[in-house]
C-alpha cells in the first residue's frame, strides 16, 4: 500500500509536543502574512477590508464614534495625503489614529502594548499598523502636503457648520514644556506652574462650547497680540462666515464683523483701535484697576449662553475712553462691571457695542471653558506629548529678543528690587529718629550713613545698566545669535497632523456629549464624558450580513442598567445616520448586547 505524502499528526503527542506543532502553526501563519503584505506593497496592492463575524472583540465599543468622527470631517480631504505602494490605505491609517486618541493611546510608543489583532479586526484589518509603520506615514503625510493647509480646510468647514459659535472666538496661550537636554529653548512663563521653563507655545482657536477651530505654534513667542495680527487675522477674515458687507458696516458705524475674546495678556488700547479699524470688536480684562463703583449701580440679568446653560449676574456699564500714554490713538469702549457676593469687581473692556450687557458678561466669564478645554486635552489626549525628535531649522531672518539686553533687563530688575528694600528700611528708621535718645543717635548716624551709600550704590549700578541697555539692541535676528545659544523647533509638522486627528477626535466626542446628556438627567449630565469612556472600553460583537450590506456592532451591557438605557436610545439616535463603514458597502447598525 503506497505510503500518504500527508500524514496526520500522532494522536500520543505530549502536551508541550504539542504546544510547540501549535506555536509552529502561528508563526508560519504570522509569517505568511507578512510575506503577502511586503509582496501587496512591492505591487502596489493596498490592504482590503473585509470584516468576519466577531465575538468578545476587545474595546470595539470605541467604533460607536464612527459616525461622528466622519461627521467631523476625519475622512473629508484625505485624498490629498493618498500615497502609492502603500499597503494600508489612508483611510485605515487616519481612523486607526482617531481610534487610539479616543482610547487615550497617547504616544505611538504605546501602541506595542495594545493587541494589535483585535483592534486590526474592528477595522476590518488582520492587524493595526505597528508603531514604525504610523512613524513612517506620518513623515510621509507630512511632506506629501501642507498640514496647516489641511487644518485651515477642517477649520472653515467647522465655522461654516456653525455660523453662530464662529462669530465670537477665543483665544489663548498654552505653553507646551520642553524637558530635552540637548536644544536650550527660550524660557517663558508658565502660570500653572508659576516658573520660567523651555518650551513652546500653543494659540488655540476655540468657540463658546470650548471646541477648537485650529492651533498655531510659536517657539519664538512674539506675544498674543502679535500673532494675532501676524497669523490669525488673515485667516478669520477669510473664513468666518457671515460677515457684514462693507456696505452695512459704512451704514451702521457701531456694526462689528466678528469678536475676538482674550485675557489680560492682550489689553491694549493701540491694538484695540487698529483692531477696530478693521470693525474686529474685542473683550477682555482690565487692566490696574483701583477703583470700585457704587453698588447702587448694579443690576442682576439672567441670560443663557448657546450650550443652554442659564446664569444670573451683577453687572453695571460705564462708557470709557481709552488710550495709551503718549499715543494719540483713542478709542471709546465699554466697561462692564461684575460684582461677586463677596464684593469683588472683575472689569471687563469690549467693543462690541451691540450685545447686551448681560451677554457681554457671560461670554467673558464663558473664558474658562477654553481653560478646561488645555486641562482636559493634557490629561485625556496628551497634546503636550512629543511625537517625534525630528528638529526642523529656524529661518535666519527671524528676530527675537536679544539674550544680551534680557539679561540686562533682569539685572536692572534685581537691582530695582534691593533698592526699594533698603528704601523702605531707610524711611522707616527715618521715622524713628523722633524717638531716639541721646545715646542712640550716634547709631542712628552711622546706620544712615550706611543705607545712603547703598542707595547710592544701587542707583549708580541701575544708571549703568540703563545706559548699557541704550546701546544694546532689543531685537536681533536669529542669524546674529551666539553659536551656544542657537536652537532648533522641535514642532514639526508630524506633531501639527497629530494635533488635528486629535482636534477631530475631541470635537466628535463633545459631540456625542451633547446628545447623550438629552438622555440624562441634570444633576448627571456633567458624566457624559465619563460614560463615552466607559463604552469605548467595552467589547462587542461583529456582525456581517453580506445580503443586507449591514455591519452590527453589538456592544456588551455597562455597569449599570440606567446607563444600558442611554446607550440604547443613543445606538437608535445613531442607526438613523445609515453611516457606511469606510472603504466597504456595510451600513453600521449598532445595538446593546442584551436587546
Amino acid at each position: 500500500m503506497p505510503e500518504k505524502t500527508n500524514r496526520q499528526l500522532p494522536i500520543a503527542l505530549t502536551k508541550s509536543q504539542r504546544g510547540v506543532v501549535d506555536s509552529q502553526q502561528v508563526i508560519g501563519k504570522a509569517c505568511t502574512n507578512l510575506n503577502q503584505r511586503i509582496l501587496s506593497t512591492k505591487l502596489g496592492v493596498k490592504c482590503p477590508v473585509e470584516f468576519n463575524n466577531q465575538t468578545d472583540l476587545h474595546q470595539a465599543g470605541v467604533l460607536i464614534t464612527i459616525p461622528s468622527l466622519l461627521y467631523q470631517g476625519l475622512l473629508r480631504y484625505e485624498d490629498d495625503f493618498e500615497l502609492d505602494n502603500v499597503y494600508y490605505p489612508t483611510s485605515s491609517i487616519f481612523l486607526s489614529l482617531a481610534l487610539l486618541a479616543l482610547l487615550r493611546v497617547n504616544t505611538l510608543s504605546i501602541v506595542e502594548s495594545i493587541p494589535c489583532g483585535e483592534m486590526g479586526r474592528m477595522l476590518g484589518l488582520d492587524r493595526i499598523p505597528e508603531v514604525k509603520t504610523l512613524r513612517k506615514r506620518l513623515a510621509q503625510f507630512s511632506e506629501k502636503s501642507d498640514v496647516a493647509i489641511w487644518s485651515n480646510k477642517l477649520s472653515r468647514d467647522w465655522m461654516e457648520a456653525n455660523e453662530d459659535l464662529s462669530a465670537i472666538l477665543y483665544i489663548d496661550g498654552h505653553v507646551k514644556l520642553y524637558y530635552g537636554k540637548n536644544n536650550q529653548l527660550p524660557k517663558r512663563y508658565v502660570s500653572r506652574m508659576r516658573l520660567a521653563l523651555s518650551g513652546t507655545t500653543d494659540y488655540w482657536v476655540n468657540d463658546v462650547l470650548g471646541q477648537p477651530f485650529f492651533v498655531v505654534n510659536k517657539v519664538i513667542n512674539k506675544g498674543l497680540l502679535q500673532t494675532l495680527k501676524e497669523d490669525l487675522l488673515e485667516t478669520f477674515n477669510n473664513e468666518i462666515p457671515n460677515q457684514p458687507t462693507q456696505e452695512q458696516l459704512d451704514k451702521d458705524k457701531y456694526l462689528h464683523r466678528y469678536m475676538i475674546v482674550f485675557d489680560r495678556e492682550g489689553y491694549s488700547p493701540d491694538n484695540f483701535y487698529d483692531f477696530w479699524e478693521d470693525r474686529i470688536a474685542v473683550c477682555t480684562y482690565k487692566k490696574n484697576v483701583t477703583d470700585k463703583w457704587d453698588e447702587s449701580e448694579f443690576k442682576e440679568y439672567t441670560g443663557t449662553l448657546p450650550f443652554g446653560t442659564e446664569q444670573t449676574v451683577c453687572l453695571a456699564e460705564r462708557g470709557v475712553l481709552l488710550q495709551n500714554k503718549g499715543s494719540k490713538k483713542k478709542i471709546w469702549a465699554r466697561e462692564i462691571r461684575k460684582k461677586k457676593k463677596s464684593g469683588h469687581q472683575t472689569s471687563i473692556i469690549t467693543t462690541n457695542f451691540k450685545l447686551p450687557i448681560v451677554l457681554i458678561g457671560l461670554y467673558m466669564f464663558a473664558r474658562w471653558g477654553q481653560e478646561n478645554f488645555f486641562k482636559y486635552m493634557m490629561h485625556e489626549f496628551g497634546i503636550d506629548t512629543l511625537v517625534s525628535y525630528l528638529k526642523t531649522n529656524i529661518p535666519a531672518t527671524t528676530t527675537l529678543i536679544n539674550p544680551l539686553y534680557r539679561n540686562l533687563e533682569n539685572k536692572r530688575k534685581k537691582l530695582t528690587s534691593k533698592l526699594n528694600i533698603i528704601k523702605t528700611k531707610f524711611a522707616n528708621l527715618i521715622l524713628q529718629s523722633e524717638s531716639f535718645e541721646d545715646k542712640e543717635m550716634e547709631k542712628y548716624l552711622l546706620k544712615k550713613q550706611e543705607l545712603q551709600q547703598e542707595i547710592q550704590g544701587f542707583e549708580k549700578g541701575i544708571k549703568e545698566i540703563k545706559e548699557q541697555k541704550k546701546q544694546t539692541p532689543r531685537k536681533i535676528a536669529y542669524n546674529e545669535l551666539p553659536e551656544n545659544e542657537k536652537f532648533d523647533n522641535v514642532i514639526n509638522q508630524r506633531k501639527h497632523f497629530l494635533d488635528t486627528i486629535k482636534i477631530i477626535a475631541y470635537r466628535a466626542e463633545t459631540a456625542m456629549v451633547s446628545i447623550i446628556k438629552q438622555y440624562m438627567n441634570d444633576s448627571h449630565k456633567d458624566e457624559a464624558r465619563m460614560l463615552l469612556k466607559q463604552i469605548y472600553k467595552s467589547d462587542a460583537d461583529l456582525m456581517v450580513n453580506k445580503e443586507n450590506k449591514t455591519l452590527t456592532v453589538r456592544i456588551h451591557p455597562l455597569s449599570h442598567h440606567k446607563n444600558d438605557r442611554i446607550l440604547e436610545q443613543f445606538c437608535e439616535q445613531l442607526n438613523q445616520t445609515q453611516t457606511l463603514f469606510p472603504d466597504t458597502d456595510l451600513t453600521l447598525i449598532y445595538k446593546l448586547g442584551s436587546s
